[in-house]
């Protein structure tokens, strides 16, 4: 399909769940305006009632006020803890009730009416992204056409006006799971393109650049709240010789190795980054001295025992670490990151393949 997603399809749940907040987002910024524009309109068409029947205006004109105002409560976000497709669900249940309830005390006005009444369901596409929501939003307006149907026109003129009123909701529906996939499509290109711009291509973890604004964002949040961060610095021991004996390639599958390995021993919440070169930096949230340090020597244990395909035979590769955690003396995210940096250089210094706490680090988690 020229969509790349099915019809009715819907997205992985986290992903579904992030697209219906960009949506509510969305909705929020022009429901003030939008709301506002549609409520207007409403109570202009008191034009169309004095056209029909003059004598009329003095009933209908103060109930289309009167439910546009009520309406007029979601145009904004107050005390209701209803999300931005709530409170447009029910604006344009109210004002549609408004145009239903005045048109039904005209004349023939539910048949006169009808056309309107129906081209305002192609608003309700607009605001539902799920069939569920669909059918909330047009079931108040909807009975209330067929009763108040029901009680001022002939059989068959309620009938004509269920059959043709049907057909425009079957319409909208329609427009609905269409759009929604068009919607679901560009959700997930921009995903892509912001997911390509956030991560290394080689290997998949995140570039030096996503890894400085999330590590900033875990200190001032570790700050906040008081809680543990650690970090730690990895590098691959001898890269050079390994590019230099079996060529870019298999340095380049190493590193996608060390990823892959890294990855199976951190936690969701845990995030692994390429600093540069044959260097990673890992933020582990939540995680004192003793966690930081246990954990990097699962990462460097579950490296040791990898097996990389070279074309020349299999070869097996070390890793170094310097860990690092927050405390009271470290500046910022770059304090941080050179007290691992410095845990690194000792790692590398006294023989490779080993995992050490900074110095500043363990003092201060000594002075607290």
């Amino acid at each position: 399909m020229p969509f790349g997603i099915p019809l009715g399809e819907r997205l992985p749940e986290h992903d579904e769940h992030a697209l219906e907040t960009h949506h509510n987002a969305t909705v929020a910024n022009m429901l003030p305006a939008c709301g506002a524009l549609f409520g207007a309109t409403v109570i202009l068409f008191v034009l169309w009632d004095y056209w029909i029947a003059p004598g009329r205006v003095a009933l209908t004109a103060p109930v289309r006020i009167a439910l546009v105002l009520l309406g007029s409560v979601g145009y904004r976000q107050h005390r209701l803890r209803w999300s931005a497709v709530q409170r447009a669900g029910f604006v344009y249940a109210t004002h549609a009730s408004a145009m239903i309830v005045a048109a039904s005390l005209l004349p023939n006005g539910i048949l006169l009416g009808l056309a309107g009444i129906a081209a305002s369901v192609f608003l309700v596409p607009l605001v539902a992204l799920t069939g569920a929501a669909f059918v909330r939003i047009l079931l108040v307006p909807s009975l209330l056409l067929l009763v108040l149907g029901a009680a001022s026109l002939s059989p068959y003129g309620l009938i004509n006006s269920a059959l043709l009123y049907g057909f425009a909701v079957a319409l909208a529906a329609a427009i609905m799971v269409v759009v929604g996939a068009f919607r679901r499509q560009a959700f997930r290109s921009e995903q892509r393109l912001l997911h390509n711009a956030r991560h290394d291509s080689l290997t998949g973890a995140a570039n030096r650049g996503y890894l400085a604004e999330l590590g900033q964002r875990a200190v001032a949040l570790a700050r906040r709240h008081t809680h543990p961060l650690a970090v730690a610095m990895i590098d691959i021991d001898h890269f050079k010789r390994v590019n230099d004996l079996y060529g870019h390639a298999t340095g380049d599958n190493v590193l996608r190795h060390l990823v892959k390995t890294c990855m199976g021993s951190l936690r969701e919440a845990d995030l692994l980054g390429r600093f540069g070169g044959e260097e990673f930096v890992c933020i582990m949230p939540e995680t004192g001295a003793e966690e930081a340090m246990a954990c990097a020597e699962r990462m460097r244990r579950s490296v040791e025992t990898q097996r990389v395909d070279s074309g020349k035979g299999t070869l097996s590769f070390t890793i170094s670490i310097g860990v690092a955690v927050l405390h009271p003396a470290t500046g910022d995210w770059e304090s941080l990151l050179k007290d691992a940096d410095d845990a690194l250089y000792l790692a590398k210094g006294s023989g490779r393949n080993r995992s050490i706490l900074s110095a500043a680090s363990a003092h201060g988690a000594a002075a607290s």
